[in-house]
């Protein structure tokens, strides 16, 4: 029985000369008149660092192993735990420096009916506003306006994770172990990509200027970095079954069955399923998570033979990736907080489609109408699936008292298999629907190495 509790805390980042903005979404801005102002750190009372530390991050954990003689050699594995993540992504570095660097951010007043600027004209007169500059980068409601906002949300929480498992395992003769399980993790607050905040409301979508109407008039756009919002449930059952090396053999498979669901995309995915649309609607955003793969099985072998060569195996065989199909046209005129999603008008996976040039029915998916958000859910869609063996063939010689010779040659993809990407998946560009790209086919590695 193993029982512990570990204390977190992660003390939050700050620049030195406090060269770093801040936010306050509720203050009302002295030039516009309307909520939104920017801060800076160390002034006016506002702290040094990007967020508050969270001092009441304690993860107690257990876990168990029960071998009895009752159990007749089954082994019962358990365990469960809370876990904190960190509170900002690795992948943010310079960003919320307004006022200590140069950027201009303009919005033109009617999507795809009116232009920003012409370069034949050159780009507008700027100058960098001060830091502590009363209403810093703000401009009066009408007027075009010139700063993006990007902030750290003062009082976010740290990413929490409750995983727990259960596991069993039998030992069987000529060094035979067998092992099933389950695996749960359910995460909350998880650091998600940045979120703008300057979108309209659904009600608000028309025709016209309507940068007006936005939270934040005053500003292009106003964005939080690395958002604490995200949610994801995996649960997953698996079987193993593993030989030790013994009389030259050794192998071990492993089969996979899960589902995993989250509601924003993690920075590395497998499939490319997306993050946001519409800010006031999160709901289309739970779904499968890019790196869902719902079946999985792996297996590696290798055998020596008595006289010096060793062959080996490696197989991989797991379902496709997932995918949102998107919008390539912007009809909302509301500044929306990611790629835009078409309406799902009819079943994408009916009859006639999984084919190269019509992997999924494309007449599945329709423009909405203007001003309007479309129904498709992210990751409506999975891709082809994937197979893969190899093998390897290995020979070593010596050379004299202190020099060895390995020859090993080595097939990827031996079989062969055509394993294909996922298809065009933006409504309006000419692949959509057609898969274009596929993995490598067969590669043959010789290699020579000298050991000394």
């Amino acid at each position: 029985l193993n029982l512990g509790l570990r204390w977190e805390v992660e003390l939050p980042r700050y620049v030195e000369g406090d060269k770093l903005n801040a936010f306050d979404p509720f203050a009302i801005n002295p030039v516009s008149g309307t909520p939104g102002v920017v801060t800076f750190a160390g002034r006016d009372g506002v702290p040094r660092t990007s967020f508050n530390a969270n001092w009441k991050n304690f993860g107690p954990r257990a876990g168990f192993a029960w071998n009895s003689p009752l159990l007749g050699g089954l082994v019962i594995r358990g365990g469960a735990g809370i876990l904190y993540g960190p509170n900002i992504s690795n992948t943010v570095t310079t960003a919320a420096t307004l006022g200590y660097s140069d950027n201009l951010s303009l919005v033109t007043p009617s999507a795809e009916t009116s232009y920003v600027l012409k370069l034949a004209n050159g780009f507008p007169a700027y100058t960098r506003p001060s830091p502590g500059t009363a209403g810093f980068g703000a401009v009066k409601v009408g007027e075009r306006p010139t700063t993006a906002v990007t902030y750290f949300n003062r009082d976010r929480p740290s990413p929490v994770s409750y995983q727990y498992n259960l596991d069993l395992q039998k030992e069987l003769p000529h060094n035979l172990l067998l092992e099933a399980g389950y695996l749960g993790n359910v995460s909350h607050h998880l650091t998600a990509n940045d979120l703008t905040l300057n979108q309209l409301l659904p009600s608000q979508l028309a025709p016209g200027n309507t940068q007006v109407l936005r939270p934040f008039p005053q500003f292009s756009n106003v964005t939080q970095l690395n958002p604490a919002i995200g949610n994801s449930t995996y649960h997953a059952v698996f079987f193993k079954a593993e030989r030790r090396f013994s009389n030259g053999l050794a192998f071990l498979a492993h089969y996979t069955f899960s589902k995993f669901l989250d509601d924003v995309a993690a920075g590395d995915e497998f499939g490319d399923p997306g993050s946001y649309m519409d800010q006031y609607n999160r709901r289309l955003d739970k779904a499968r998570a890019g790196s869902d793969v719902p079946q999985h099985l792996t297996f590696t072998g290798l055998y020596s033979l008595p006289f010096g060569i060793q062959l080996g195996v490696y197989g991989n065989f797991q379902s496709g990736q997932v995918f949102s199909v998107f919008d390539a046209a912007n009809s909302t005129n509301g500044f929306p907080a990611g790629t835009l999603r078409p309406d799902l008008v009819a079943n994408p996976n009916s009859e006639g489609a999984w084919q190269i040039q019509r992997y999924f029915n494309t007449a599945a998916f329709a423009h909405p109408s203007n001003f309007r958000f479309g129904s498709s859910p992210r990751s409506v869609l999975r891709g082809p699936g994937s197979a893969n063996v190899d093998f390897s063939l290995a020979k070593q010689l010596a050379i004299g008292d202190k020099l060895k010779a390995e020859f090993r040659a080595v097939t990827f993809n031996t079989l062969n298999i055509a394993n294909f990407e996922i298809p065009g998946h933006s409504l309006g560009n000419a692949d959509f629907g057609v898969i274009g790209t596929a993995r490598p086919a067969r590669i043959v590695e010789l290699v020579v190495r000298i050991l000394f």
